[in-house]
């Protein structure tokens, strides 16, 4: 009952439309239920266990992590192999030494975001004026983030970008948008270009983007196909994918904002909202992976089982076990997860009674994922707060609604 006027609360205060909760212990559903509707229209249908929620960088734990604990079983990789070794874009880069260890813990140097979809606009399009402006005026109505604003005229590069999809404009963006093939290979040259940094800890959406390759690189597969063959299909995850709208009708996905600038401002259900794995076509190590709570949760089920599910193991006992506790000694980051902060509470992204075994993540269109190995706990909600812009919407962290539902579920423990 708490958690169910928490789940409302949220929704009352405009926090987001509609969310998903999951809450499993001993490997069972103990609490599964969803709330509120696709959007705040009055004739939006409510949300049900089986709609699929932009996941954002639940991506990083719920993909790429597990694709990374595959490959680091078969011996593939080890934490001190340069990145460069798997992705040859970093060679004779100043990434050329960052360890596989730095990328995973966010030590890599590498900066938090790089506007990439840029090296596609035509500057022209907008010449005479910023792309770019601090505040609205004349020629800038279209906004971005809270002080942002970006050049009404712009347009993209028509060698880059068509409106109809061929063979070598095969990356989908948005409806009929279709970048070309090669702009995913300008990604990492632009990565490999970008100045490094201090190696102090620095979240960056960067390192993932990076992992994706190198897993592709390592498996031999798209990323996509091999998470569906080794783990999605096997487990039962039916509700889970990227580019979602391949496999299931468009109204079965939630819709993520209303309108997007950088996409002929429509509105995004079934196209990823992170911008670089958007111009990748909508498979990126950082974002892009589209599920349910009920199928998020089977995931961190498989880790508090140390590689198990449902008696078919899928990682050994002991990559799980280094992935679960190998944390860095400058951060509270473990190998790929985010995990509590039992130094700093304010700064933590779990609630106080969260013990230090915890690993998962957040993503920014509103979902979390934690895994408690201690007390054989899962906790997942995912959520569409950018609905229906992502730049005011920010109530979701301020009525700190995802740590006070998991504070609930520790204190039923009692």
């Amino acid at each position: 009952r708490r958690i169910d006027e928490i789940a409302r609360e949220g929704i009352a205060a405009g926090a987001y439309p509609g969310c998903q909760i999951a809450i499993w212990k001993d490997g069972k559903p103990m609490y599964e239920k969803c709330f509120g509707t696709f959007t705040y229209d009055k004739d939006s249908r409510a949300v049900t266990p089986d709609d699929r929620y932009d996941i954002a960088s639940l991506t990083k734990t719920t993909a790429t992590l597990l694709a990374m604990m595959k490959l680091y079983d078969e011996g593939k990789w080890t934490l001190t192999d340069p990145i460069s070794r798997y992705v040859p874009a970093m060679k004779d880069t100043d990434k050329e030494r960052i360890t596989i260890e730095d990328i995973l813990l966010h030590q890599s140097g590498l900066v938090p975001f790089w506007p990439f979809f840029r090296m596609a606009v035509d500057e022209e399009s907008h010449a005479g004026t910023p792309f770019y402006r601090a505040r609205r005026d004349a020629r800038h109505h279209r906004q971005t983030d809270t002080r942002l604003f970006v050049a009404d005229g712009f347009a993209y590069k028509s060698d880059l970008m068509q409106a109809v999809p061929s063979e070598d404009y095969c990356l989908q963006v948005a409806d009929s948008m279709y970048v070309h093939r090669s702009f995913r290979d300008s990604i990492l040259t632009q990565i490999g270009r970008i100045p490094l940094r201090s190696r102090a800890y620095r979240y960056s959406c960067l390192n993932f983007i990076l992992l994706k390759e190198m897993i592709e690189h390592l498996a031999g597969c798209p990323m996509d196909e091999y998470l569906d063959r080794e783990f999605y299909r096997p487990m039962g995850m039916t509700h889970t994918a990227f580019r979602p709208l391949l496999r299931w009708e468009r109204d079965s996905i939630v819709p993520t904002t209303q309108s997007d600038p950088f996409r002929r401002d429509v509105l995004l259900q079934g196209y990823v909202h992170d911008e670089a794995a958007a111009f990748q076509g909508g498979v990126s190590g950082n974002a892009g992976l589209f599920s349910t709570a009920g199928d998020v949760a089977k995931v961190c089920q498989l880790w508090i089982n140390g590689g198990e599910y449902e008696g078919r193991r899928y990682l050994s006992s002991e990559t799980v076990r280094l992935f679960l506790t190998h944390t860095s000694r400058i951060s509270r980051r473990g190998l790929g997860f985010d995990k509590p902060d039992t130094r700093n509470v304010a700064k933590s992204p779990c609630c106080e009674e969260a013990p230090q075994e915890v690993v998962g993540h957040t993503g920014f269109t509103g979902t979390c994922a934690w895994a408690d190995p201690k007390n054989r706990l899962v906790y997942v909600f995912l959520s569409n707060r950018v609905y229906p812009r992502a730049f005011d919407r920010k109530r979701l962290s301020s009525l700190n609604i995802r740590p006070r539902i998991q504070q609930v579920m520790y204190e039923a423990m009692k």
